[in-house]
């Protein structure tokens, strides 16, 4: 279809038709610029109007104020010449002066309601009978928003309403003219007059009632029947444009009925739509009108009824018969046609309600199309009743709290009891809106932390708040910073000594204290004691007499040489205890504490005494001690913070190297922030030379690309390992040190890969002698490779390639030292390049030095079957069973040796005296039995080597107990050890009875004191291992004591008193908010942290490198989890309960906790479940997946950053505010404050002035701040009268209701549905009416059809009904009393039912609006038939002389009240008697 427009420049606009699309396009007009330098507008071909040029380009005004030699250049050459850059209603138009213009259109009037319903008609009529429409309506020139762009709203309606009135009114004159006598007598008039033509002017007609529109038909001659013929069409679509006028305005008027916000656009549509009813003689939609609006004056009379009347369609009845029975049994034509039609857009509201109902209500669904007739777009997600599938629905069509509270009351309680079902258990992949809509902002956050878990539409932050209630701020995450600013500055987390002089000194633990740890410890001092414990910021205090002497000067030399041992060893121990408890800021230094090793003397006045010089190297002594410091101060930084800034980490770079840069290098790495540096940064680092900064650079890469084999890194660490450069490469002295942490970082970067190449290479070097000059570190070169070896094939020992029998044979070499004859060996062969170094080999011979290689080769073996359950292997890794046996293996390897079985055979591991015992060889286990018994010295048995090897037994299990049970606070376990550790303090020095019976005494005469301390301290990482993170206050008790004990024995050697703060640290893990876990990785890596070789002083790195008791940040895990209020973002205890999986150990288990508190593993954690009368329960289900759940860079775990939000409920109080729920007898404290509604008999002088208030009683249950308000103004003591006394006792009645029951948005519904009552009781009694109309009662029967439907069963809910029975009982009993007690109510009732007459004035126009107020409650109330369905059943009955009856009529009105049917009963029945 094509035409063609006269003008020289075009453009597409939306003016006309704003919001009507042709699919997904919008419905564009064309604006034209004609010859003669006009601009027209066009919808279609139909020219609707010519506009004025704007004002910046009229010439009068332009020329005025131009200069008078300009005006005769320009005068008749201003002219526009183009159109340009249309969007929407906006163009530019183009001058011939070269300027443009900026011009935006008129699209749609500023009034809602006008806008409503040209919007209506666009999309409800046909495009000819709208063009028609438009055409009238631009031509009209009355319709001044048009003319003006600020014109008013009121204008804008009346202009609209007089184009519709002259439709009606004026219908001839706005006709006339429309066709000349100019039509020839010729072929034109012949072709006019054929049925085709009449046919297309019949489907195509378009009023030429604008100017201009006469001259398309000029010429045109007909005759006078053709004329007739063309009048009487013209009558026809006049009529169909008033008829369909009326339903698409009919349709907005009953849309407009379910939004309490446009009464008054609603009184001012029915008045229009009373004219066009009246006009068309549609009684019923008058009649329908008139109910609602009963003041209406426009009367009608039986004469006007039509033949073939039409009912007009009603959402309150519809939804009403939906509730009553069923969606399927209400009747589709009380739904505006415009509302089913797809693709409307201005009756969006009524259709999503219509479908919400349907939903309710049993609908069938097919795709998005109901069978109510409606469309609803349901988000996805999992539902299994009818209410959370409407919840799903409103969701879909974002519809939110908000929208429904500008629902009349009695049609939002069905919606309400779908939400409110809802909110106890919805399901659990929901969108992140279907949770704010249900009021549980909780899951919605957890829903947000997790978006890969859950199906998740379009929705922003501020598309969340459309969904919640109006006074709801926008939803963010409410984190617990652990930062400086967020120090509890109490008494209790101070660190302030009476006697310290440097109380303000920085020591790296005062951000410890915040929100999180205060909710978990309260008034304990347990952290408080630990940062005491591991300060190394102040001087230490030393006890001396008042007056020393020279002697006494060299007793606090030594003294202070024994505490700086220990200092030095507290960095290990605070760098676990801080792990991961700050976020930087990444535009400041890191602050690394001091760490001094000076004491002070407080018995002189606290005078200060540093080591002497001349005695002991400090420099040498504080090297390795201030690397750790610096690690300890990298660790606190948090890895949820995030991706870690290269421009920070080389902002820290000192200008020459030192140890302190090296140890944050370390810790980067170790939370994997060194994937930033460049490789050029890290060579760079490596062309310092620094030893220890190479050292922290290997391991902190290696860990940041843990697993991976990244090429570069790989060849960087190469680089290190002399034995590996090829022959032509220059000779490097690089130390043992670098050496054996390069190994170390091979292994960690190919971990898990089982690399055949870095396997064999990693072999080579558990047998080589290292490069450097230092034979001595030999052994922990050797041990590093096993290590490095063991990561590699970690777990893989059988899964691994086929050449894996000859290594592990090559590993069992290393073990027993046999000599190397087999052939299969020679695959592990130096290369050609290699022969040239095998001087470098620790044999003899063929033989191999065991006691080099052994310890590496067992950890390899070990890591390489973790978990594997081996048999084969664990039967060549013997324990000594004879005494033979005993003289020939180390008994260090031996523990060793239990070690390895027990992590091979892992799942045989049990918490038991027993398991431990059956560790025990039966000839050592028989050779302890006696110690201390003289007969056993005839058999000379080597007891020494029985003892040697029972210790190391039992240390060994207790090691391997440990690492089975890291993390998991075990009691069993727990006990157990525990109980060894006292046995072996004991053993050492009696300090305590405890319950040992059954082991063995005496070993300290068999095994030195430095033997059974190693032993002790092992124990007891080991315990603290499986106490990791708990802060157990016995263990701790146990760690003060060895803390405490070392220093007054003196033996406080450096490995000790690393083992003892370790311990500490481990306990309160990350200030107790971090764990280990059982993985192999994490076993590995605290395996590597346990190795049971401690060092003798603060620089041995000789047997394994101190470095490396650091990796166990790579076995941590964040389990812990706190409770946060999503209303307050303050945290809060809460009992959860936590289901673990079955397990070997035991069956499925549930057990509750008090947050905050730490989870079990992932692999055994199934459920958790926020369980208690207080809060909202959720449930977190965990899938079994293979992927770690807390992985420390993973922000998308249920538990983000370790917070759980959950949503207390109205009623109760937090468990810090009423520990034991005292203060939650609401009931109670409601019924003490009811006193307050008595009438005061006595003076203001006697009141009691220490009362609560009831707002200041629900502002401590509840932060809603409509609940605090309705308090406020409602529930105050100052009422007087009787009448106000009783709307306040309601109103505490009512907030009671909705506080107990946690359903605050009721109140408005209790009022709403109370109010409309005490409208119609005012009514009653006195002599006026003052509203002018009877939606709410409408509203009320909604609310009642929802009460009968849930006392029918046909909604259910657990909770009962939202609002009481009782109440809505009441007020349907109120109702019918009124109704029968209004006065002439029979004699109007039978004028209406006999001639559809209404009261009239009778000169008294108050009463006339009464009898008319109380006639429409009436028929609204009882349903009754609309008089012409009266009076067609009544014809029918005389016709058919049919004897009337209730039951009969009940048959023919099924929804009119049995009352109103018994006055129809009547009525028919007086037809008889008048027969």
């Amino acid at each position: 279809m094509s035409w063609t427009i006269p003008a020289i420049a075009a453009a597409a606009v939306t003016v006309t038709r704003p919001k009507k699309k042709v699919g997904q396009l919008p419905l564009r007009d064309i604006i034209a610029l004609t010859p003669e330098n006009t601009l027209l507008l066009y919808a279609g071909k139909l020219c609707l109007c010519k506009y004025v040029m704007p004002s910046p380009l009229d010439k009068e005004k332009l020329l005025s104020t131009m200069e008078p030699s300009e005006t005769n250049n320009i005068k008749h050459a201003l002219e526009v010449v183009d159109l340009a850059d249309a969007v929407e209603g906006r163009v530019n138009l183009v001058l011939n002066n070269g300027k443009s213009y900026r011009c935006t259109f008129r699209r749609s009037p500023s009034s809602s309601l006008t806008n409503d319903c040209i919007t209506a008609m666009a999309e409800g009529m046909s495009s000819s009978l709208y063009s028609h429409f438009l055409g009238l309506l631009w031509s009209d020139n009355n319709s001044t928003y048009l003319d003006k762009a600020d014109s008013a709203a009121d204008s804008e309606w009346e202009s609209f309403r007089n184009v519709i009135t002259k439709l009606c009114g004026n219908r001839s004159n706005a006709t006339s003219g429309i066709l000349s006598d100019t039509v020839s007598h010729s072929s034109w008039e012949f072709l006019i007059q054929s049925k085709y033509n009449q046919r297309y002017f019949e489907s195509n007609y378009v009023a030429g009632a604008f100017p201009g529109s006469s001259s398309d038909l000029q010429g045109l001659h007909s005759s006078a029947a053709v004329l007739a013929e063309t009048q009487n069409t013209k009558e026809t679509c006049f009529r169909k444009l008033l008829i369909d006028t009326l339903d698409s305005l009919h349709a907005v008027y009953e849309t407009l009925k379910l939004d309490n916000l446009r009464r008054r656009d609603l009184g001012l549509l029915v008045v229009l739509l009373c004219d066009i009813a009246y006009f068309l003689h549609e009684v019923s939609y008058l009649d329908h009108y008139k109910r609602d609006f009963p003041r209406l004056l426009k009367d009608f009379g039986m004469s006007q009824y039509l033949s073939t009347p039409r009912s007009p369609p009603s959402l309150f009845r519809w939804l009403e018969n939906c509730l009553q029975h069923g969606c399927g049994s209400a009747n589709i034509c009380d739904l505006p046609l415009l509302i089913c039609k797809d693709g409307t857009s201005i009756v969006n509201w009524g259709r999503k309600i219509v479908s919400f109902y349907s939903l309710l209500c049993g609908a069938d669904q097919s795709g998005a199309m109901l069978s109510s007739g409606v469309t609803c777009n349901i988000a996805p997600g999992l539902y299994h009743t009818r209410e959370e599938l409407v919840v799903l629905g409103m969701v879909g069509e974002k519809f939110g709290l908000q929208h429904l509270d500008l629902l009349p009351a009695g049609v939002s309680l069905p919606l309400r009891h779908a939400i409110d079902k809802c909110r106890e258990c919805p399901p659990t992949n929901w969108p992140a809106a279907a949770y704010v809509l249900l009021g549980r902002e909780d899951l919605a956050l957890l829903h947000l932390s997790d978006p890969t878990k859950y199906v998740e539409l379009d929705f922003t932050k501020s598309s969340l708040i459309s969904v919640s209630t109006p006074y709801m701020l926008p939803l963010h995450p409410v984190t617990i910073p652990s930062s400086v600013s967020d120090t509890l500055e109490t008494d209790s987390t101070k660190l302030e000594d009476v006697d310290s002089l440097e109380g303000s000194a920085s020591d790296g633990m005062e951000h410890i204290f915040n929100s999180s740890t205060q909710l978990r410890y309260g008034r304990d001092l347990r952290l408080n004691e630990v940062r005491r414990l591991l300060c190394s910021a102040r001087p230490v205090s030393i006890q001396t007499p008042a007056n020393p002497t020279a002697s006494d000067q060299d007793f606090q030399q030594t003294q202070l040489w024994h505490l700086a041992q220990r200092t030095t060893a507290l960095p290990f121990g605070r760098g676990a205890f801080t792990l991961g408890t700050i976020c930087t800021l990444l535009t400041e230094a890191l602050a690394v504490p001091k760490l001094v090793l000076a004491g002070r003397l407080p018995a002189q006045q606290n005078a200060m005494v540093n080591l002497d010089p001349n005695i002991r190297n400090i420099q040498e002594l504080k090297s390795w001690p201030e690397f750790h410091n610096a690690v300890a101060a990298g660790l606190r930084l948090s890895p949820l913070q995030g991706k870690m800034s290269r421009t920070w980490i080389l902002y820290n770079k000192p200008d020459e190297p030192n140890v302190t840069h090296a140890g944050l290098l370390l810790a980067l790495g170790l939370h994997g922030h060194l994937r930033v540096l460049t490789i050029t940064d890290i060579f760079q680092y490596y062309s310092l030379e620094h030893e220890s900064t190479t050292v922290g650079l290997m391991i902190g890469l290696a860990a940041s690309y843990r697993g991976t084999m990244q090429p570069s890194i790989s060849k960087s660490l190469y680089v290190h390992l002399p034995a590996r450069h090829p022959s032509s490469f220059p000779e490097l002295e690089l130390p043992t040190l670098i050496q054996s942490a390069a190994l170390i970082s091979v292994g960690l970067l190919y971990e898990g890969s089982a690399h055949p190449q870095t396997m064999q290479i990693l072999l080579s070097e558990i047998g080589r002698r290292s490069g450097g000059d230092n034979v001595l570190e030999r052994e922990g070169y050797a041990v590093s490779a096993g290590f490095s070896l063991g990561l590699v094939a970690l777990g893989r020992g059988q899964d691994a390639i086929g050449y894996i029998d000859t290594l592990v044979d090559r590993l069992f070499q290393y073990i027993v030292g046999k000599e190397l004859h087999s052939d299969r060996l020679h695959l592990f062969s130096s290369s050609a390049d290699e022969h040239n170094r095998s001087t470098g080999q620790i044999i003899d011979g063929n033989l191999v030095n065991i006691d080099v290689t052994a310890p590496g080769a067992i950890i390899a073996l070990a890591l390489m079957y973790l978990k594997t359950e081996s048999e084969l292997i664990v039967s060549r890794l013997p324990i000594p069973q004879t005494q033979f046996e005993l003289q020939y293996v180390r008994p260090d390897f031996v523990l060793l040796h239990v070690i390895a079985r027990n992590l091979i055979m892992w799942s045989r591991i049990r918490p038991s005296e027993d398991w431990i015992q059956s560790q025990v060889p039966e000839v050592v286990k028989n050779g302890v039995k006696g110690l201390g018994n003289e007969m056993e010295d005839i058999y000379e048995v080597d007891v020494e080597a029985l003892v040697q090897a029972y210790v190391n037994v039992v240390v060994g299990a207790c090691i391997s107990l440990g690492l089975r049970f890291a993390g998991t606070r075990d009691a069993n376990a727990q006990e157990l050890l525990y109980k060894y550790a006292v046995y072996f303090l004991n053993e050492i020095k009696p300090v305590c009875v405890s319950n040992c019976n059954g082991l063995p005494k005496g070993l300290s005469v068999y095994v030195d004191r430095g033997t059974l301390e190693t032993c002790l301290h092992l124990i007891v990482l080991s315990l603290c291992v499986v106490m990791a993170g708990s802060g157990h206050l016995q263990t701790f008790r146990f760690l003060k004591f060895l803390r405490n004990r070392s220093s007054a024995d003196g033996h406080a050697y450096f490995g000790t008193q690393m083992a003892v703060s370790l311990a500490i640290g481990f306990l309160f893990l990350g200030g107790g908010t971090w764990t280990f876990s059982t993985s192999n990785s994490s076993i590995a890596a605290l395996l590597i942290t346990l190795y049971p070789r401690l060092p003798t002083g603060p620089n041995d790195n000789r047997c394994h490198l101190q470095a490396f008791r650091h990796l166990y940040v790579l076995a941590t895990e964040a389990r812990w989890i706190q409770t946060v209020d999503v209303d307050t973002g303050l945290p809060v205890y809460v009992p959860v309960e936590v289901t673990i999986k079955e397990t070997d150990l035991y069956n499925e288990t549930s057990f509750c906790e008090v947050t905050p508190c730490s989870l079990p593993e992932r692999a055994i954690l199934k459920a958790v479940r926020v369980c208690g009368p207080r809060y909202w329960p959720q449930v977190i289900e965990l899938c079994p997946e293979e992927q770690a759940w807390w992985n420390s860079g993973d922000k998308n775990h249920p538990f983000n950053s370790g917070v759980l939000y959950v949503k207390r409920k109205v009623g109760a109080c937090s468990y810090v505010d009423d520990p034991i729920g005292s203060q939650s007898l609401l009931s109670r404290a409601m019924h003490k404050m009811s006193a307050t509604t008595q009438p005061k008999s006595c003076s203001p002088s006697t009141e009691c002035t220490g009362e609560v208030t009831v707002d200041q009683l629900v502002s401590t249950f509840s932060s809603d701040p409509s609940l605090i308000a309705f308090a406020q103004l409602f529930c105050d003591s100052s009422s007087t009268t009787r009448s106000e006394l009783d709307f306040q006792e309601f109103c505490l009645q009512v907030l009671f209701e909705c506080v107990s029951k946690d359903r605050p948005a009721m109140l408005q519904v209790y009022l709403s549905l109370y109010a409309t009552i005490g409208y119609m009781v005012d009514s009653f009694v006195s002599d006026t009416c003052t509203s002018s109309d009877t939606l709410s009662l409408s509203s009320l029967k909604i609310a009642v059809a929802y009460n009968e439907a849930v006392s029918n069963g046909r909604l259910t809910n657990l909770r009962g009904g939202i609002v009481q029975s009782a109440f809505l009982g009441s007020l349907k009993k109120r109702i019918e009393d009124i109704l029968n007690s209004c006065p002439d109510m029979n004699s109007q009732l039978c004028a209406y039912i006999t001639s559809g007459e209404w009261p009239t004035n009778n000169n008294n126009n108050n009463n006339a609006n009464k009898s008319r107020t109380f006639l429409s409650w009436y028929l609204q109330w009882y349903s009754v038939a609309s008089p012409l369905d009266i009076k067609t059943v009544a014809n029918k009955i005389r016709r058919d002389n049919i004897c009337p009856s209730v039951a009969l009529l009940r048959l023919v009105f099924p929804s009119t009240h049995i009352s109103a049917i018994g006055a129809l009963n009547r009525y028919y029945s007086s037809f008889k008697v008048e027969d």
